[in-house]
Parts: C-alpha cells; sequence; structure tokens
C-alpha cells in the first residue's frame, strides 16, 4: 500500500522554521532538512499544500496557485497560534517562489529565509515535461491506466497552472526590495528543471538586505535529497545560527 504524505510538524525549541514543498511535490521533499534542523532544537512546520500526495495527478491540476498562497500563509498563522514570535521561511522549487513572497510582504512576521531551486526572475523551465512524468508515476504506481493519450491530456492544464505560478514568481520578483531580513539562496549547478543562472539575477535585485547565495555544482533540481545535501544542510544551519533570534540575547538563560 502506497504510504499518504502528511504535513509535517515538529515541535521543539522556541525557534520555528516554515518549510515549503515543490509544484508536484510533498513533506517528504523537504523531510530530511527538517529532520537534521530538528534534532537541532528547531521547531519545523512542513504543511501538505491543497491538492497534492494523493494518488490523482488532477487533484494538483484542479487546484489553483492562489490556493497554495493561501496555504502558506496559513501555515505562518498555525506557527503564530503555537506561540513562535519568530520564524524562518524556506522552500524547494515553487515552495521557495511562496517563501519569498512571504518575506516580501510579510517582512515583520519573519527574522529571515530564502529558496532552494527557484525561478524567481524569469527564466525558461522544463517543469511541464517534468509534471507529466510525475503524473504518470504516480498512476503506476497506484495501478492506474496510463494511455500516452491520457498523459498528454494533462499537457494544456499543467500550462495553464504554472501561468498562474509564474504570476507568483513574478509578484516577488517585483517586491523583493521590500525584503527585510536576511535571505538564502541556493542553486543547483545541475538543474534539470529551471535555468540555474537565473539566481543572479535575483540576487542582483537584493541591495536592500544581506543575502547569502549557494552554488552546488554537482546537484539537481531537487537538492534538498541530492547528492549535496549535507552542505546545504549545513549551509542553512549557519545561516539559521547567525540570524538575531531573540533568545541569543540571554533571555534563554534566564
Amino acid at each position: 500500500m502506497v504510504q499518504v504524505p502528511e504535513s509535517l510538524f515538529l515541535p521543539h525549541g522556541k525557534r520555528a522554521v516554515l518549510l515549503l514543498h515543490a509544484y508536484s511535490g510533498s513533506p517528504n521533499d523537504v523531510r530530511m532538512l527538517a529532520r537534521f534542523l530538528e534534532k537541532l532544537d528547531y521547531t519545523i512546520y512542513a504543511p501538505l499544500f491543497t491538492g497534492h500526495g494523493t494518488s490523482d495527478p488532477l487533484d494538483i491540476l484542479h487546484e489553483h496557485s492562489e490556493q497554495w498562497w493561501q496555504d502558506s500563509q496559513e501555515a505562518v498563522e498555525f506557527l503564530q497560534s503555537k506561540g513562535f514570535q519568530e520564524i524562518a521561511v524556506f522552500g524547494l522549487s515553487m515552495g521557495g517562489t511562496l517563501a519569498t513572497r512571504l518575506l516580501c510582504e510579510q517582512p515583520d512576521s519573519f527574522i529571515g529565509g530564502g529558496f532552494f531551486c527557484s525561478p524567481i526572475a524569469p527564466v525558461k523551465t522544463n517543469v511541464t515535461k517534468n509534471f507529466l512524468l510525475y503524473a504518470q508515476q504516480v498512476l503506476e504506481r497506484n495501478g492506474k491506466e496510463t494511455t500516452e493519450e491520457k498523459i498528454e491530456s494533462y499537457r494544456p492544464l499543467v500550462e495553464q497552472q504554472l501561468a498562474t505560478i509564474e504570476k507568483q514568481a513574478q509578484i516577488a520578483y517585483e517586491n523583493l526590495t521590500q525584503i527585510k531580513s536576511p535571505f538564502f539562496m541556493a542553486q543547483a549547478g545541475k538543474d534539470e528543471m529551471i535555468e540555474a543562472d537565473g539566481v543572479f539575477r535575483t540576487a542582483e535585485r537584493l541591495q536592500q538586505t544581506a543575502f547569502s547565495l549557494n552554488w552546488y555544482p554537482k546537484s539537481g533540481h531537487v537538492i534538498t535529497v541530492g547528492p549535496e545535501r549535507r552542505q546545504l544542510e549545513q549551509d542553512v544551519a549557519d545561516f539559521l545560527a547567525a540570524l538575531g533570534w531573540r533568545e541569543n540575547n540571554g533571555e534563554k538563560n534566564n
């Protein structure tokens, strides 16, 4: 039986980290990073986006990226409702686009954050082809019919949806100057999904805040499970440790 992905909540210390998954992904995208940070006493929340993690790819395609933007905002509210005053937010690919938009539009809610392999600056992508492969794999894994015609029938839906995701990226790109907290960017050198050099154009718009641009030459798009994931995990941990968490100022010792 195929295990259905679920939202991941790992309550630990006072410092909260929100992790957002990719377009055709689930919290499994960021599970290893979540477990790594959990061991460092961070509270982690990795929500499952609406329509994701099911046995039918149409469940994703029938949603709208505005729903995932709403999911992202509700994830922040969930952590705040648990009493977390200081939150860092990161995301993979589409999740990173939404994380960046959160940092732009709610600068006072976050102490820092960023993205992993996210097309914030406009770039060419191979996401449609990848989603169709994903759809075929999901259907096969669940014993459903996978004719070429059926998979191809998803194409216009994918392209229509990707246009709405690109609008999310455009909003984030145009508002990068609103980010006030330290910003983390990770880009895979062997990214097969998006043009890797787009990250440099994103960096050019970040003159107003401290940022960290991290390049992983051996990695593919899903960098969180790739050959350099341990380096990425450590880089994220170092970035988080350097943020101005309030308990760094002695609150923890009181």
